[in-house]
């Protein structure tokens, strides 16, 4: 009678080929109730007895058994294939524990190296908080029908305008000026009108948003499409 844990273990290739006496049997059952490695592993190898009686069966009669298990010589089979068949079934079942758990680590390993990866790209991008930014939206004058949002986004360089443009002039040029508190007024972006009257730009300026006095949208020829005052 074997009762030890391990031991135990080792009665699943007898279990499942029948060759246990009823005292083993008995003892490997109770223990399969709780012992999940035994009970997966049982439901792996619960269909080889009928490979293995595919594999003893006449070629003739099942030509494709050769493709399921091979088969042992017969000098080999003649002094016993139940002695040496358990051990090399246990082996297998072995085998095959050890390759799935491999696999597993494998797949943890890359999973881990994947998000340690998007942690250090996104990293930064969660952690840095944007940079503050303040909306205007800028007044037609009469005859224009320009309609001009602007976002002044604060950069380390100064400003970055973001404008967004509807009925803009057609294939005209048309650029953007800023102004500071002395009036003086530089140009910070230029761009040419589309069929669709539609732009987004984005333009620049040395002048901190809080120098930033008043902006104006202009054409070429200097008139002027939209403005707004900060």
């Amino acid at each position: 009678m074997t009762s030890a844990p391990d031991d135990l273990h080792m009665l699943l290739g007898a279990y499942v080929l029948g060759g246990l006496s009823d005292e083993d049997h008995r003892a490997f059952t109770e223990h399969l109730r709780t012992c999940t490695g035994c009970q997966q592993e049982l439901g792996q190898l619960s269909g080889l007895p009928r490979l293995l009686s595919l594999v003893d069966q006449p070629p003739t009669e099942q030509p494709y058994a050769a493709e399921l298990a091979p088969a042992a010589p017969a000098e080999g089979r003649a002094a016993g294939s139940g002695a040496k068949g358990l051990p090399d079934l246990l082996a297998e079942a072995r085998r095959r524990r050890r390759r799935r758990h491999g696999w597993l680590a494998a797949a943890a390993s890359v999973a881990a190296i994947g998000l340690f990866g998007a942690g250090s790209w996104l990293g930064p991008a969660l952690l840095d908080p944007p940079p503050p930014s303040e909306h205007y939206t800028a007044t037609a004058p009469a005859g224009s029908a320009a309609q001009v949002g602007v976002d002044l986004v604060t950069r380390g360089w100064g400003t970055q305008l973001d404008l967004a443009c509807t009925n803009m002039p057609v294939g005209q040029e048309i650029v953007v000026y800023v102004r500071d508190a002395t009036g003086r007024e530089s140009p910070a972006g230029s761009w040419l009108g589309t069929r669709s009257g539609y732009a987004r730009v984005t333009g620049a300026t040395a002048l901190r948003p809080e120098q930033i006095r008043s902006i104006e949208v202009r054409t070429a020829d200097g008139t002027v499409i939209a403005s707004l005052r900060t």
